[in-house]
């Protein structure tokens, strides 16, 4: 299914999974392959988990076209695929090619976690960009895309949220849960996607759960036309996700949707008329 924002397309997300939490991520109920953004002549992975091969494939996503790989923090529902993926943008690390994003943990561990990303892979790209929270890189032609890492309430505690500005804005809020000083890193944003474990009325410490992305979506200025739930655990499954997202849009005044494996959403800046039904969504 294509949920369609406008008739043009500055930026597109494919889902290539949406699960989250060990049980569902070991027995693959949803997908775990991370999503591709494309905009502003970029195609960028952005935590390619395990499966992120295969789902590509299924998909139709051509990897050897990405220009960058993003791992938000090292817990391997984000990073399983990653090195395989780079192999795949860089023709089997033939041609230098493309960059890598992540944080400090990413390339070179800490706290009990080690490296998830080797010095191989790691040189086998143009560029490597480590982010902390609170750090900006500019990448793309003529640096056309700016990524800041904005803070994560998380058990990786150098994991990563994003903000993308080109020719859309997009939020992603990584792991973590909700913090009361969250909502103004995303200001600004014309879209803004959430992790979401679990449903409003179960928490999880340092996870993201239906109440907290409600809060959060709910602070942020001015509203976002679009806010996408995805990353499931097995309590958000069998619609539950569906339901929670459509609390959330009664209780903001935000259409939210929940993402599913293989969801393509195109995103268009200049498109207001988006805040008033799915009708406008859908083509």
């Amino acid at each position: 299914m294509i949920f369609d924002i406008g008739d043009e397309m500055p930026a597109r997300i494919t889902f290539l999974g949406v699960g989250g939490g060990r049980f569902v991520i070991i027995n693959q109920i949803r997908a775990s392959g991370g999503w591709i953004l494309e905009m502003d002549g970029e195609m960028i992975h952005v935590d390619p988990g395990p499966g992120a091969l295969v789902r590509a494939k299924q998909y139709g996503i051509k990897l050897k076209k990405l220009t960058g790989v993003i791992v938000s923090h090292a817990h391997p529902d984000h990073y399983t695929d990653a090195e395989m993926v780079i192999e795949a943008m860089t023709d089997g690390a033939r041609k230098k090619r493309g960059f890598i994003i992540g944080n400090k943990t990413i390339f070179q561990g800490s706290d009990g976690y080690r490296p998830v990303i080797s010095p191989y892979h790691a040189k086998a790209v143009d560029r490597k960009i480590i982010l902390s929270q609170g750090d900006k890189a500019k990448i793309g032609k003529n640096n056309s895309i700016e990524v800041e890492a904005v803070p994560t309430n998380h058990g990786e505690p150098g994991g990563i949220g994003l903000i993308f500005r080109g020719s859309v804005t997009l939020g992603f809020s990584g792991d973590g849960e909700y913090f009361t000083e969250q909502a103004g890193h995303f200001n600004g944003c014309d879209y803004i996607m959430i992790n979401c474990l679990r449903p409003r009325d179960i928490k999880w410490p340092m996870h993201m759960n239906a109440e907290g992305a409600r809060q959060l979506i709910g602070r942020i200025e001015p509203k976002p036309k679009l806010a996408i739930l995805q990353h499931f655990g097995i309590k958000m499954l069998n619609g539950v996700a569906e339901r929670e997202a459509g609390w959330i849009t009664r209780e903001t005044g935000v259409k939210t949707i929940a993402a599913r494996d293989g969801l393509v959403l195109n995103l268009d800046r200049n498109d207001d008329s988006v805040r008033h039904g799915l009708e406008k969504f859908i083509k």
